[in-house]
């Protein structure tokens, strides 16, 4: 018997940074593991690309990837083989190629090659083995943060590659659940969240990340406060953003996964959360939590994307994409999927708003653009098999050590400084638009 979405009262959703399905989930299907139901690497296949008069294999990562790989649109279609005849495989061979292209030139190149397993990434493999993992969810478009982040909340971009200064106008996910008055807010673990990118959202972040709360609804929260408001809350919205803190802001402390930043960090942002969901067993037992990344950051991946056309909303923003993006890691995590599960219909950020649709406004779809493009993907709802929540819970791992190195502007690919650039021009739009918001916003910053 199919669950019915009204037992879901909270939708939990994480988008993480930069890192393909292969990169942290392709070892599930390789000895010791032997998943043969996880579309990961398959033992004695070769897993190559070629560069120059070298052959760079695929190979277990004993380091972090520190240099980031390029991941706009013109360095992804080189990693994808584009352009290729519409309706064949992508031959995934120019990922080494791109890499190559970076200034400054990495000293490594095989390491868009590699990848990492288990006992790298306790908390994936503690997923894996309790929950569901989505194998064929690819990032929306074959190009960078931004736009793949507006696909995810928007269901459209504007844009087809990172801004450097704001992003341009458009309704997201916060308009639509506003219009259903369906309860949302975000949490950040620090610095600015994304959409501080966005001009009509900086005086709603600034004053929600720094006035008190008296009579106002807060849609923008810190990340510590997270445990007590899930905890204690009685009236905790039901659609809940989580964000990590973004290397892009070349800040303090990011936990985001974006290269250089080193993947432990994630892990205990993660491992943070899933322990404070299940602190509440009877908010648990209403929960679904989704986990996925913006997109690839240029590590090799061996599935081709799906061929998906998507035009622009308007005619002359940017050339049609014929390709979805690269797959990506994605989870979801709740007590109404069985454990040691996988999904394997194809997904697309889209999914999210899709699903949220269907959880909360049935009758409709969630806009045209996503309904069109839904046509080619599997559905959220299909891969919570339990008309019942699980009753048992299950106790996470330990999470290895990391470190506490901010990263520098040197370390990031051009994308990354584009968006490392919004994020400046937004500190500096809030700072002289709102100074004393702002003044009063980094004043709590540095007394935390």
């Amino acid at each position: 018997m199919p669950m019915n979405l009204k037992d879901i009262e909270y939708i939990v959703v994480l988008m993480m940074e930069n890192r393909s399905f292969d990169h942290l989930l392709g070892y599930l299907s390789l000895p010791p593991y032997n998943r043969s139901d996880v579309e990961g690497f398959k033992e004695n296949v070769n897993y190559s690309n070629h560069y120059g008069d070298k052959v760079y294999n695929t190979f277990q990562m004993q380091s972090q990837l520190l240099e980031d790989p390029p991941h706009e649109r013109d360095t992804i279609n080189t990693q994808l083989g584009l352009p290729l005849k519409l309706g064949s495989a992508l031959p995934m061979n120019g990922f080494v190629e791109s890499y190559a292209t970076r200034k400054p030139a990495p000293q490594d190149l095989s390491l868009v090659m590699g990848y990492h397993t288990g006992a790298q990434l306790p908390i994936y493999d503690f997923f894996a083995k309790n929950f569901t993992i989505c194998d064929h969810w690819f990032s929306s478009l074959p190009t960078g943060t931004q736009p793949n982040r507006l696909m995810a909340m928007s269901g459209e971009t504007t844009i087809d590659v990172n801004a450097r200064f704001l992003l341009p106008e458009q309704k997201l996910v916060y308009d639509w659940l506003n219009e259903r008055n369906i309860p949302w807010c975000s949490y950040n673990s620090g610095g600015l969240p994304f959409f501080s990118l966005m001009h009509s959202w900086q005086k709603t972040i600034l004053e929600d990340l720094t006035l008190p709360f008296l009579d106002r609804h807060r849609y923008f929260r810190e990340y510590e406060n997270f445990q007590s408001d899930w905890t204690n809350s009685t009236d905790l919205p039901s659609v809940i953003f989580l964000e990590p803190e973004y290397t892009d802001l070349l800040d303090r402390s990011p936990n985001d996964d974006h290269p250089p930043t080193e993947l432990g960090k994630g892990q205990s942002f993660i491992q943070s959360i899933y322990e404070t969901l299940i602190s509440n067993p009877e908010r648990w037992q209403k929960t679904v939590m989704l986990i996925t990344y913006d997109e690839h950051g240029g590590c090799y991946d061996h599935v081709s994307p799906l061929w998906v056309k998507t035009e622009p909303p308007t005619p002359d923003a940017y050339l049609p994409f014929s390709t979805t993006g690269v797959r990506v890691p994605a989870f979801i995590v709740s007590p109404f999927v069985e454990p040691s599960s996988v999904y394997q219909e194809p997904l697309d950020h889209t999914a999210i708003l899709q699903f949220l649709a269907e959880r909360f406004d049935p009758k409709q779809s969630y806009s045209q653009s996503v309904n069109t493009r839904q046509q080619h993907f599997g559905r959220l709802s299909q891969a919570l098999t339990r008309a019942l929540p699980r009753t048992d819970i299950p106790n996470p791992p330990g999470i290895i050590s990391t470190s506490n190195i901010p990263p520098n502007a040197s370390q990031l690919a051009p994308g990354a400084n584009a968006n490392s650039g919004a994020f400046q021009t937004a500190r500096e739009t809030m700072k002289n638009e709102h100074p004393a918001l702002w003044s009063e916003f980094c004043t709590k910053r540095n007394n935390q």
